[in-house]
């Protein structure tokens, strides 16, 4: 049930950004609200509920079902961290709906705090996501984080060359590879017209989907058909083997050639990319539940504790690289609360400011539940001289 809820979030958080994506997961996001939804008051747990696609007194055990989907696939880790100050007393009864071993201590000073959280976002992505996306303040009473880290080899791997990208000017680096697969390439037919898409296959539980849409269609809408693509059985699609000769797709050309190796081929041209992205869940409250529990003059969750706490802060940090030999992605997602109705001190801080030859949609899918794990826009490749993806160090 909560694959689906999650697969939900995703695709609309994907409608609402467009272009902007890049790389996001509501999979970090989910398990958060829903146990925020879980200690909430009436108004605040009502509008999370309507996020979550749940009641918010289910909303706990749904998390937790959302997390044992995945716990056991090696490729994809997940971590939940708590952090309360010391006037926080967290109620056992919410705490204990939580995983285990969770809960940490806030000192109250907020070098310190900062540090020991950045380093916690860290470790559980193996230094992709190198600090929490949050900016622990002197007013910081509670954070409530997720990490989430996947990990991909490919089946078959892809070679380096170069080759053309949209408008630009000579070569960029690409990748090539011919499989005898043609069951890895389809086209659906969508609202917005013919859709590619390619399954790229991992030796783990996950999987990476392409999907390019027409010449004319904008982000958000090849964004929205994939999901529905990637997320659900495809209906209304053609194979690569049943695809008929000629310019076939969008990417996509077949044709009939003479050849001494007797399987058909499916030769397949991408890009590699490093993509980044951080994401303020406020700038769009309302699509995570989140409106209510931003107002200051109250606490909105009294199941969670006597100490009335609102949303200061909440934010997700998202990077994902694609390259010849895999793929890897990581999300670490924070919301941070400050106490309502109190005066509060203002302080003055420095701020330091098939041919995929074109912007397409990606998704990274738990093979067996279908559960979008990650998923963005690609608009511009990784360039030559940034190019370090396949050693891990990019």
């Amino acid at each position: 049930m909560a694959v689906g809820h999650v697969n939900a979030l995703t695709k609309r958080w994907l409608a609402t950004v467009g272009a902007d994506a890049g790389v996001l997961s509501a999979v970090g996001v989910w398990p958060l609200l829903a146990f925020l939804a879980d200690g909430a008051d009436e108004e605040t747990g009502r509008e999370l509920s309507a996020a979550l696609g749940v009641p918010a007194e289910e909303a706990s055990q749904a998390a937790r079902e959302l997390l044992a989907v995945v716990e056991h696939t090696p490729a994809i880790r997940t971590a939940l961290g708590l952090w309360t100050r010391g006037e926080v007393q967290v109620f056992r009864d919410w705490l204990g709906r939580l995983p285990a071993d969770v809960h940490g201590e806030l000192t109250g000073v907020p070098g310190d705090d900062q540090r020991r959280l950045d380093a916690w976002a860290s470790d559980r992505t193996e230094g992709l996501i190198p600090r929490m996306p949050i900016e622990v303040k002197p007013d910081t009473m509670l954070v409530l984080a997720s990490a989430l880290l996947v990990t991909l080899t490919w089946r078959e791997t892809f070679r380096e060359s170069t080759g053309p990208w949209a408008d630009a000017e000579g070569g960029i680096p690409v990748l090539r590879r011919t499989t005898p697969d043609l069951s890895l390439l389809r086209i659906a037919d969508t609202p917005i017209g013919p859709v590619t898409t390619l399954r790229v296959e991992s030796n783990e539980d996950v999987d990476v989907h392409l999907v390019l849409g027409p010449v004319d269609g904008s982000p958000s809408d090849v964004l929205a058909v994939g999901s529905n693509l990637v997320g659900s059985p495809l209906h209304g699609v053609t194979r690569g083997s049943d695809l008929p000769v000629g310019d076939a797709g969008p990417g996509v050309r077949v044709a009939m050639v003479e050849s001494s190796w007797q399987q058909d081929s499916l030769e397949v041209t991408t890009v590699p990319f490093r993509i980044e992205a951080r994401h303020d869940l406020l700038d769009h409250a309302a699509l995570f539940g989140l409106q209510h529990a931003t107002d200051d003059s109250h606490g909105h969750f009294p199941g969670v504790s006597d100490y009335p706490l609102f949303v200061n802060q909440a934010l997700q940090d998202a990077v994902a690289e694609f390259s010849a030999t895999g793929f890897r992605a990581a999300a670490v997602t924070a919301i941070g609360m400050f106490g309502a109705a109190m005066p509060r001190q203002r302080y003055q801080l420095r701020h330091v400011a098939v041919a995929f030859d074109r912007p397409f949609a990606y998704y990274a899918v738990h093979r067996d539940s279908g559960l979008i794990l990650v998923a963005g826009w690609v608009s511009e490749p990784l360039r030559a001289a940034a190019q370090d993806v396949s050693s891990g160090n990019a």
